[in-house]
Order: structure tokens, then sequence, then C-alpha cells
């Protein structure tokens, strides 16, 4: 656990960049497979939500992969658009997997979102596999929704992601999220929480102080979870620019 926290990003960063914003991360066991990564980089932001196949160890060594070949796309290879990071991070985490053998039995992945915010923060570009990015604006729900396709496992090597340009607008309130917090089984009826009711709650929330809306989803998610087991990692970042 050590180990992993000291390799996620300090949650300050995201802060220094946008005083509006929270990281909601709640590790189902010990270690984790969801994770987090932002860096500045020359006059770009990059924000990260990541949810790795399974939790627990295996989860946890894959976010080590997945947080390994981010910094190479952006530092090393100085790979800018969000599709096309996500797609060199498709292509690598097959190869270190040895995904490219029919043989392979390690056809672990991951679905991923990424924002890359310009300096002015006016506009914003994303990129998913799996996972959508939701804007509230004015009261008004909006999703962007990703590639249906993950990043490694049965994807294809050629696969392309799509790059959205996206204006923003002041007061826009912009989450995106793992799938642990809509899955967690609970309420009455022991049933998921499901996408719908997630999303109801994020337009429920997004007009409170970052504080409170960070306290306010964790008192949800408590509540409907009950003495139910939490089911999965959950991950949720919020901003409002």
């Amino acid at each position: 656990k050590g180990i992993q926290l000291a390799i996620l990003p300090n949650v300050q960063e995201l802060s220094a960049q946008f005083p509006q914003s929270f990281v909601y991360y709640k590790p189902k066991d010990v270690v984790c497979g969801d994770f987090y990564w932002f860096s500045k980089v020359e006059k770009d932001f990059y924000c990260i939500a990541a949810d790795c196949t399974g939790h627990g160890v295996p989860g946890a060594l894959m976010s080590i992969i997945g947080m390994d070949k981010i910094v190479q796309a952006i530092f090393e290879k100085k790979i800018s658009a969000p599709g096309e990071i996500l797609s060199f991070l498709n292509k690598q985490i097959k190869q270190v997997l040895k995904q490219h053998s029919d043989a392979s039995k390690q056809m672990d992945g991951m679905d991923l979102a990424l924002l890359k915010f310009n300096e002015s923060i006016t506009e914003v570009e994303f990129s998913g596999a799996n996972r959508p990015l939701i804007i509230i604006r004015n009261k008004a729900i909006i999703e962007y929704k990703a590639d249906k396709m993950a990043i490694a496992g049965f994807t294809s090597n050629e696969q392309q992601f799509t790059t959205t340009k996206i204006a923003l607008h002041k007061n826009d309130s912009l989450f995106i999220f793992t799938d642990g917090y809509a899955d967690q089984f609970g309420g009455p009826k022991g049933k998921k929480f499901m996408v719908r009711q997630f999303h109801d709650n994020l337009k429920s929330v997004h007009q409170y102080s970052i504080a409170e809306q960070q306290k306010e989803l964790e008192n949800q998610f408590n509540e409907w979870k009950g003495n139910f087991e939490q089911i999965d990692d959950v991950l949720v970042i919020g901003i409002k620019v």
C-alpha cells in the first residue's frame, strides 16, 4: 500500500491547477486496481482516471504498468493528443503482457478516461476507453461517450482511439470515474446503484463546495452499501472550471 500510494501523484498537484477539485479514492482491498494520474506538461494539464482488470494485488500490478506507460507516452515519446496516448498505451501494455501471442493467458487490460486542458482552461480534449466524461452545465448533464474498447486485453493492436475537443464554459463541472461506484450492491433490495442514479447524484451535488461534494458522494455510497461488501475499487475525480 505504501509503495502504491507513493507512486500515485500528490492530489495537491490537481488542486494547485484546479482549486475546485476532488479525488474520491476508495480501494476495495489494501492495494488497488483503480488509479489516478495528473501532471502539468509545458502549457497543458493532463488528468486521468483508470480502472485496471481486477482489484487487490493483480489490479495494483496492472496499475504500476499503466502509470509507467503513461509517463513514457507523454514525457519520453512526447505524445500529446489524448487518443494517440491511449493507442500507444494499448500497444505497449499488450507488448509487456505478450498479448500478441495466441497462447497468452494474460488478457488483462484497463478502462481509462483522459482529459487534457489547455493553458487558459477554455478547452478540454477527451479520450476514453470504456470510461465516459460527464459535464454538468447549467444544471444539465452532458455525457461524452468513450470508445467501446479497453486498453489492451482483447483489443486489436491497431485500435485507434478518438479525441474529442470540448469548449468549456465558466462553472462547468467535469467528472471522470471508474465503474466501482455505480456497480456497488446495496439499498433496500440489495441491487446495483446503477449509472443513471450515479449521474443523478453528480447532478445533485455539483453546486456544493468541492469539500461538500466529495463528502456527500462518500456518504451516499456508504449509505447505499450499508452492510454489503464493497465489490470493487471506487474512484471519482471532480473538477469545476
